[in-house]
Parts: C-alpha cells; structure tokens; sequence
C-alpha cells in the first residue's frame, strides 16, 4: 500500500475527519481511506463520460457491490 502524506490541511477539515474516525471506532487512516473511496465513487458516477458503456456498467456494478458490504467492524 502506497503512503500519502496531505500537507495544510484545512484544521475543520481535520476535524471533521476525527468525528467521522471517532464515531465509526475506526482509526484516522482508515478513515481517510473509506472517505477517500466514497468520494471517489461518487466523483465517478458524475463523471461517466469518457467511458465506454461497458465500462460505465462494469464500474456501476462494482461500486454498488462494494456498498452493499457491511461497514468494517474494529478495523
């Protein structure tokens, strides 16, 4: 797994983040990670052109499979 180091974050923004962190009993990193891939997921459904259909389908289908998964426990 890759490193990722964010430089002047905004200090409300941290915050928000340690909210999240604190009411999922979740760490900060993973945190990061599951907001990072749901911003992600959604930035990508907005942006649907430039793929192909297929594409556009197979990528709907993974991100809908991915949440259904039930949320980490104690991760």
């Amino acid at each position: 797994m890759v490193d990722l180091l964010l430089r002047d974050l905004d200090p409300l923004l941290n915050e928000r983040i340690r909210r999240v962190a604190v009411a999922r009993g979740w760490t900060r990193e993973y945190t990061c990670v599951v907001l990072l891939e749901q911003g992600l997921f959604t930035s990508e459904l907005e942006v649907r052109s430039g793929f192909q259909s297929p594409e556009v389908d197979a990528l709907a289908d993974a991100i809908a499979a991915l949440q259904a998964l039930p949320d980490a426990q104690g991760v």
